[in-house]
């Protein structure tokens, strides 16, 4: 592995970069890099935070406001649209699974839910600081994605016909 120079504040010569005090100087400032030890480990976490067929559906369409349950499910089914992967069972939201990322994404104290206590009781659901804060970590992945539209169709094609010729 080779360390990147750094620059002396004295005489501008390039020095070997001391990667510990780096890696901590990223790590408070939020940056990680593959080279950290904690990298794929915050991956994961990030994950299994955020899994679940419709969870991301459910983060960016609430990113626009509450809303309540049914306003949600059907912000959901509008614009839900097929991503041409092989594996996804549904093409439209239904309530059982709703109801079950809604949860998990309560429990990651992603989603807020509030009740109204007059009936009739409508819960209301909307985005935390946290899940906010996701959705714009996760510009750099669709501006990557976006400039690799090629690859994401030609491993699209791959995975369906793999998926063919396996049943």
């Amino acid at each position: 592995m080779s360390r990147r120079p750094r620059r002396s504040q004295d005489d501008g010569q390039k020095q070997p970069a001391d990667e510990d005090s780096e890696q901590a100087l990223r790590r408070s400032q939020g940056f990680f890099t593959p080279n950290d030890d904690q990298y794929v480990r915050r991956i994961h976490d990030v994950r299994h935070l955020a899994s679940g067929e419709w969870s991301w559906d459910v983060l960016v369409t609430l990113h626009k406001g509450p809303l309540q349950y049914v306003n949600l499910l059907n912000a959901i089914r509008a614009k839900s649209s097929d991503t041409g992967w092989p594996g996804r069972k549904h093409r439209w939201l239904q309530d059982s699974p709703l109801n079950r990322t809604l949860r998990r994404l309560e429990q990651g104290e992603l989603v807020r839910r509030s009740r109204e206590t007059q009936f009739p009781y409508h819960a209301t659901y909307e985005l935390s600081q946290a899940a906010e804060e996701l959705l714009l970590a996760a510009a750099p992945f669709v501006a990557w994605a976006e400039t690799h539209t090629d690859l994401l169709d030609r491993a699209r094609q791959r995975r369906h016909s793999e998926g063919a010729t396996n049943h």
